[in-house]
């Protein structure tokens, strides 16, 4: 995240820093040719002129003091020639025969004076080649003359200033990445830390005490952060120690009383009717505390899935899984009994459930249960297992009862909801709240709907595996 950050900025400051010097680079290259064009055009005029005095007179001594005079100074080579190219003077070594002499040779017939230099630069090529005509009558030339510049100082020059312009700017650029970096990190820490402590809190592992540091937003950030996640561990704690002090308190007095109803009961002048319906009421106590226990326990799970979904992309692996051939076999064995002749069962060959066989079979005995609770004597049941779209598996268990109305359809899975059909009837009202619960927890849903048999169809959509671990 730092380079996300940094680079970005490092880029801008860098391109800035190339859009503002380059221009200044540019100009002191241009200052630095402009001397050495005017230095040698003076030159090249003085050397003209005592040509063309030579050419006229036929004396070339005052030309070759000259000539000796600059090369002594300078140390760079001329050439004087004559109209037919023949060598009058020359000082130094450079070859009258060489390609480029010859083409300005060729040019001086034409008046054609060559005395641009080159923008210099510490890459430039070290020598230059200028060259005049030296004029005779007005539009004849009677001969032309050819320098050599040597270039090595004034590229020097040019290097020197420009290293004395981008040390400077190089060191601050250095200097200001270092500080962005520092910047950065300094801003990024905080985050860095309370990116810990949100998987450590989706995790259910304590947060550790947040270090304040980096801006004051984040360092409130932090300081909110660490207040919630506190009171949310607390709270969690409070919660788990309730369902645990509740299920404790609740499940010894209902024990000290199921065993005086049962000492009752062995009593010749106890109402037998009276104990019986005691018993029954203890029953379905007993029933309401592992329901509520078991939904609670699975809506913490769902709570869990959800925390580690935002912290996580693509949310948690599925751990385990369950082939569909062994519901049904479970089925056959554990219900066969119960429901009789008319339970089916039906699998798609090879389909795996990506849900550990713990509670997919809990959620397939509580939506038996209540199948068979509620259609009645000699029930039609049947549990389907098949393959749903995109990666998905359907479990089905439907019953041929007398179903429910749309309205109550709507209500099928709130806590404690009974039909008024059913108030006579044991049971607590959570069943399909616990599956409905359960299939969360599990990147599941439950649907009920009318059963094609006549009675309730609930169909749990579940994540499908490709095979077991």
């Amino acid at each position: 995240m730092r380079l996300r950050i940094a680079g970005p900025l490092l880029l801008a400051v860098l391109a800035a820093l190339v859009l503002l010097v380059t221009p200044i680079m540019q100009s002191i290259a241009e200052r630095r040719t402009n001397a050495v064009e005017t230095e040698r055009r003076e030159a090249m005029a003085r050397t003209t002129e005592l040509a063309q005095v030579a050419l006229e007179d036929g004396d070339l001594t005052p030309l070759r003091r000259h000539l000796q005079r600059y090369h002594a100074l300078f140390g760079e080579d001329v050439l004087v020639l004559d109209a037919a190219g023949e060598v009058l003077l020359s000082v130094g070594d450079l070859d009258p025969g060489s390609g480029e002499v010859q083409r300005r040779v060729r040019d001086f017939g034409a008046n054609l004076a060559q005395l641009d230099v080159p923008t210099l630069s510490p890459w430039s090529p070290a020598t230059a080649l200028l060259s005049a005509p030296v004029a005779i009558e007005r539009d004849l030339a009677g001969g032309v003359v050819v320098m050599e510049v040597d270039l090595r100082e004034a590229r020097t020059e040019v290097r020197d200033e420009w290293l004395l312009l981008l040390v400077p700017v190089s060191a601050g650029l250095l200097a200001l990445m270092a500080a962005t970096l520092w910047a950065t990190g300094w801003i990024l820490r905080p985050v860095h830390r309370l990116n810990r402590a949100t998987h450590a809190l989706a995790s259910g592992d304590h947060v550790d005490d947040l270090t304040l540091s980096g801006p004051p937003e984040l360092r409130r950030l932090a300081s909110s952060f660490q207040i919630m996640a506190s009171t949310l561990e607390t709270t969690v704690a409070q919660q788990r120690d309730l369902v645990a002090g509740t299920s404790h308190q609740l499940r010894n007095p209902l024990a000290a009383v199921r065993l005086h109803v049962d000492l009752l009961a062995d009593e010749p002048a106890a109402d037998r009717h009276v104990v019986e319906a005691v018993q029954r009421d203890l029953d379905r106590l007993d029933a309401t505390v592992d329901r509520l226990l078991g939904l609670a326990e699975a809506e913490h799970r769902v709570n869990e899935r959800r925390a580690a979904l935002a912290v996580q992309e693509g949310g948690p692996p599925v751990a385990e899984a369950t082939e569909a051939t062994a519901v049904a076999t479970y089925v056959r064995e554990r219900w066969a009994d119960l429901v009789g002749p008319g339970l089916t069962t039906a699998t798609e060959p090879g389909l795996v459930v990506g849900v550990g066989s713990h509670d997919l079979l809990e959620m397939v005995d509580t939506a038996l249960d209540n199948a068979v609770k509620y259609a009645g004597h000699e029930p039609v049941v049947r549990v389907v297992l098949a393959a749903g779209p995109a990666g998905r598996a359907l479990v089905r268990i439907e019953d041929d009862g007398a179903g429910l109305s749309p309205e109550e359809l709507h209500h099928v899975g709130e806590r404690f909801w009974r039909s008024s059909r059913h108030a006579d009837a044991p049971g607590t009202g959570l069943g399909l709240a616990l599956v409905h619960a359960l299939a969360r927890a599990h990147d599941g849903s439950m649907t009920v709907g009318r059963s094609e048999l006549g009675g309730l169809s609930v169909t749990l959509d579940l994540p499908r595996s490709e095979g077991l671990a």
